[in-house]
């Protein structure tokens, strides 16, 4: 699989693969510029955006989408979406949502952050399937889709679909979307999702998509914001300054932005051209407000309607001030360990070091309310729905644990090639609170058994460039990292295939074990999700007993909506179709 692609918006990291930073917890100003604005009035505009339309529930009374499946003798899957009448709101009102940060861009092979990034692309442009909150996998710019076999997917383009400028969307542009990511020459921040792709070719309204090897990612990947549908003609024109206020994107989504001022604001109407229901809202604008304090007042006073920036610390205040609602984001933060460089390559030490992190203090004392001790990389709700949870809670139970310890550490630390202590630097991105925070807790107790711990902060982008050059000797990272789609096999992929520990790659620990990489590609091509996540839980437990990593917590994403507002159900990958129809204004 490659490399980290998503930042998870508190952390600006970009990721050359997969993953993108995680969500809540950090800032980064980006640039400032008075004449970074770009304005788009009337009704048919050059430069729209479209967004993903996500619903909840697979078949509507009333609603636009109806979805159904089946699956033939052959393990053939088909699903199919018809149009119903459309339902509208009862009125149309304005939306106003407060940010952290501000986009880089609002284009996904140059920005890839979540949630801000995907949250704001994905009302403007549309995924030929849609992820939902309550975790469905529907058709959206696709009117069917299916599986013919292993490695072969077709999807159907809808026929009505135009981009907000009235031009239509075809096949082609659906194969150029795709092709932007899996051609190397463009450097998409999501290529690395995109090696396994051989060839995409289009017949009629058909996409026909052929991987090189059997992947249980790719099932998803149609939902996720790497597949967003663009205009050939329009990126083509325009690639340079593609999504950036000189240039706003062109989408089939429910809006499209007709304001986008670096560092201040993004607003957005709905797009008349698009193929589902009614947008819910008239309006919608994202205020750049990157202070916690004057975003809180902001919600206090009623001049936001909500935001996905809820501090932890923060979290008692906003509840007062707001509904605070809690979401599967599956943000894993940990650490990677170099298993070749001295004295990391000693398992006492690795052991020691493990003993002397307080996962539980670091939890629940510095994220309260939002984090929770990790054991690996997955959250356990990620098997959720594909194996029984008792079969879940046993593979979890049998991970090796190292809980925090001094005395312990300090027994680990006798044992090593190091018994008097060691130094070691770590780097740290100056735009993540959260890495900030964690790595002072562990430079306070790692002290206690002599490893003297230099904290090294650095800007977001060249700290990842680190892990992607892949020097010799690299040390400890800090990491924070999120699943793009809800597949248990992709961060093991990512961070425990010998693949991908090499230049390019996310396994920073150069852990190497052919058993487990045997694992990993046969639950990477098997056609049989409960076979995969069963050799997911197995992978998670070989691994552990080497350390590659020091698993510290796993997040949720709390976001706050006006008390007298109702929010349906949203998740880490739903945030990226189309989230503000989870929304019901008073």
């Amino acid at each position: 699989m490659g490399v980290i692609r998503r930042t998870i918006s508190s952390s600006r990291s970009t990721r050359k693969g997969l993953f993108v930073s995680v969500l809540v917890l950090g800032l980064v100003a980006g640039a400032c510029s008075s004449d970074k604005t770009a304005t788009v009035s009337g009704t048919t505009v050059a430069n729209g955006t479209a967004t993903t339309a996500a619903s909840s529930g697979s078949t509507t009374a009333s609603g636009s989408t109806t979805a159904s499946g089946s699956t033939d003798a052959t393990g053939t899957t088909t699903a199919t979406a018809t149009t119903a009448a459309s339902t509208t709101p009862a009125k149309q009102v304005d939306l106003h949502w407060g940010l952290s940060v501000s986009p880089d861009t609002l284009y996904a092979p140059t920005y890839f952050s979540t949630p801000i990034g995907s949250g704001l692309m994905g009302l403007v442009q549309d995924n030929l399937l849609k992820y939902t909150g309550d975790g469905q996998l529907l058709p959206s710019a696709a009117s069917a889709w299916k599986a013919t076999s292993p490695t072969t997917y077709v999807y159907t383009l809808r026929s009505d679909l135009k981009f907000s400028n009235g031009t239509p969307v075809t096949a082609d542009d659906v194969k150029f979307s795709i092709d932007l990511q899996s051609d190397a020459t463009n450097a998409s921040k999501e290529s690395a999702l995109f090696t396994n792709v051989d060839n995409v070719a289009v017949s009629g309204q058909d996409i026909i998509v052929t991987l090189k090897t059997p992947d249980t990612l790719w099932k998803f990947l149609p939902s996720h914001m790497g597949t967003y549908i663009y205009s050939k003609a329009d990126v083509t024109a325009n690639r340079a300054s593609y999504g950036t206020p000189q240039h706003v994107p062109l989408g089939s989504g429910p809006y499209m932005v007709t304001e986008f001022v670096a560092d201040s604001h993004v607003t957005m109407v709905p797009n008349p051209y698009y193929w589902g229901d009614k947008p819910r809202f008239s309006s919608i604008r994202f205020d750049v407000i990157p202070d916690d304090q004057t975003r809180l007042l902001a919600m206090q006073k009623g001049d936001i309607d909500g935001t996905f920036d809820v501090p932890s610390a923060a979290i008692a205040n906003w509840k007062k001030a707001a509904t605070v609602n809690s979401a599967p984001s599956y943000v894993f933060r940990g650490l990677t360990i170099d298993l070749t460089q001295k004295p990391l390559d000693d398992i006492h030490v690795r052991r020691a070091l493990y003993y002397a992190t307080d996962r539980t203090g670091i939890a629940e004392g510095l994220f309260p309310g939002q984090g929770k001790p990790s054991s690996t990389l997955n959250d356990s709700s990620l098997f959720s729905g594909i194996l029984p949870d008792a079969d879940v809670q046993a593979g979890y139970a049998a991970i090796d644990i190292f809980d925090f310890s001094i005395d312990k550490a300090k027994a680990e630390m006798a044992q090593s090639s190091v018994p008097g202590g060691f130094a070691i630097t770590i780097n740290v991105p100056d735009g993540s609170k959260a890495a900030g925070l964690i790595t002072q807790a562990i430079k306070q107790s790692w002290s206690q058994i002599g490893v003297n711990v230099t904290l090294n902060v650095m800007p977001g982008g060249p700290r990842f460039q680190v892990i992607l050059d892949h020097a010799p000797n690299l040390g400890i990272q800090i990491i924070g990292n999120v699943p793009d789609v809800p597949d248990p096999m992709q961060l093991l992929a990512l961070y425990y295939d010998s693949a991908a520990a090499t230049k390019g790659g996310n396994n920073s620990s150069n852990f190497k074990d052919p058993a487990v990489d045997a694992l990993i590609a046969k639950a990477r091509q098997s056609s049989d999700p409960k076979e995969a996540a069963t050799l997911a839980l197995q992978i998670q437990q070989d691994a552990a007993k080497q350390i590659p990593i020091i698993p510290i917590l796993w997040t949720d994403l709390k976001f706050a909506v006006r008390k007298d507002w109702k929010s349906g159900p949203m998740n880490g990958f739903s945030v990226s179709n189309n989230f503000v129809e989870i929304l019901t204004p008073a």
